[in-house]
């Protein structure tokens, strides 16, 4: 039996990146598990401990996903690996945007969608119990190393028949959840200037009604989940399909036992749409509203959205009994503080529950990241921590594109929405379907900060 260790390159003391399950590595485990003779492999999954898990687990084989802010987790596991002689391959949206970054402790890079790839490089190591370059270059969408050379393969096709040849993630990986995380779908077909996502699955993509349907339906009875989150880019980009899933959920009575959230685009959000989603039982939208002025807003989002579609969207949901939730960006490069200003205004004359505000960061492969380049901000070989989107925390060492206002100026900005979106978040938070993750939130919170204030203090 080969051993596999699966690692989730993350900053283990972060409770936002610690609240979700790496549904990716899930999806990789469910298709080894469906590909190749069961008792091939034994999976573990981990984000932290790793030395302590590598020599007690005693894997064959190291899998690390990692997004850009973690990419030095990332570096730092696979040395440890390393130095235990072990095979390491590497995926998600970083490698995947920069193979380049592919360091000599990582044998192979996953770029792409990996469930098809995953079992490819499992078969070469089955038989070979090694990474040989000539097996690899048989094997589309990865980069690797021959001759001390990066070697990178020809694209792979993306996986059309999806509910065929993807399975359900393998959620023994994750245990009995009372807040549940699924995919229905891949990709967006909108390109957001500041989005790696849409770019990283390149096309839209749909799981039928059926599959989202059974997935929910096993959630529910199997693992106890009494929340589901859509985690789609844009949950109800098909209209008809959000249709039929909602009438599946109905028809079955899911929608009382079960309280779904999703993802909308404003410009999106209308009677029909919100109709549907009061009949498959969603009681919290996520919206990407990004800014209340037209002209940053068109900036980050293109024409096919305006302040209007915004205030609809909110005015249509909240009217339903939905709770509107929305993000908002500040510190696009010409922004003036008026125009932030815009943006605080629209969120305090708007009937929103939650509230995040973060400040635009450039993440390779998307139009932001090349503007930042250009400018000499970034590089393809840089210190990853720089783009932690957590500005409260990273603020000191962040990548500032605003060229109107200072990096101190900014800050105390970013705090005055921080302020305005905790007093709402406090009075949303009664009544706030969410309420259902708060002992656990408010536990990860404190235990961060903590973390973090001592750290602070022995630094000093």
């Amino acid at each position: 039996m080969i051993k596999i260790l699966f690692i989730n390159a993350i900053n283990p003391e972060s409770e936002i990146e610690t609240r979700y399950t790496p549904l990716g590595i899930l999806y990789l485990s469910a298709s080894l598990k469906k590909a190749l003779p069961a008792g091939t492999f034994e999976v573990k999954l981990v984000n932290k401990d790793i030395e302590k898990n590598l020599q007690s687990f005693k894997p064959d084989i190291v899998g690390i996903t990692v997004v850009s802010q973690n990419f030095n987790h990332a570096i730092r596991h696979a040395k440890l690996v390393r130095k235990e002689g072990l095979p390491t391959i590497i995926g998600g949206v970083h490698i995947s945007m920069i193979p380049e970054c592919i360091t000599e402790d990582m044998d192979v890079g996953c770029i792409g969608e990996g469930e098809l790839t995953i079992v490819e490089l499992m078969k070469v190591f089955l038989e070979h119990k090694s990474f040989p370059p000539d097996e690899l270059k048989k094997i589309d969408g990865i980069v690797f190393w021959k001759n001390g050379k990066r070697i990178k393969s020809p694209h792979k096709t993306a996986i059309k028949e999806m509910d065929q040849i993807i399975p359900h993630p393998d959620r023994t990986l994750e245990g009995p959840v009372k807040h549940a995380y699924v995919f229905s779908s891949r990709g967006c077909p909108y390109r957001c200037v500041f989005c790696a996502s849409s770019r990283y699955w390149n096309q839209v993509r749909f799981f039928s009604p059926e599959y989202v349907f059974a997935e929910v339906e096993n959630l529910v009875n199997k693992s106890g989940a009494k929340m589901i989150s859509f985690y789609d880019d844009l949950f109800v980009a098909n209209k008809k399909r959000l249709h039929d899933i909602a009438i599946l959920m109905e028809q079955s009575g899911l929608s009382k036992k079960i309280k779904f959230t999703c993802s909308c685009r404003s410009n999106m959000v209308n009677e029909d749409i919100v109709a549907d989603l009061q009949r498959m039982g969603v009681v919290s939208v996520g919206l990407g509203l990004e800014s209340g002025n037209p002209r940053i807003l068109n900036y980050l989002k293109g024409k096919t959205v305006t302040i209007e579609n915004n205030r609809h969207a909110v005015k249509l949901l909240t009217s339903a009994g939905i709770k509107a939730n929305a993000s908002f960006i500040i510190g696009s490069p010409d922004e003036t503080e008026t125009e932030m200003m815009d943006t605080y205004n629209f969120i305090r004359k708007n009937k929103l529950s939650f509230v995040d505000i973060y400040v635009l960061t450039p993440y390779p492969g998307t139009p932001v990241w090349d503007f930042a380049k250009s400018c000499g901000l970034v590089s393809d070989h840089m210190d990853w921590d720089r783009l932690n989107v957590n500005f409260e925390v990273n603020h000191p060492n962040a990548i500032i594109l605003s060229k109107t206002v200072s990096r101190k100026r900014l800050y105390q900005i970013y705090k005055k929405f921080r302020r305005q979106r905790l007093i709402r978040n406090i009075r949303s938070l009664t009544t706030h379907p969410m309420l259902l993750d708060l002992p656990k939130v408010a536990f990860g919170i404190a235990k961060e900060n903590l973390v973090r204030f001592f750290s602070t203090k022995r630094n000093r």
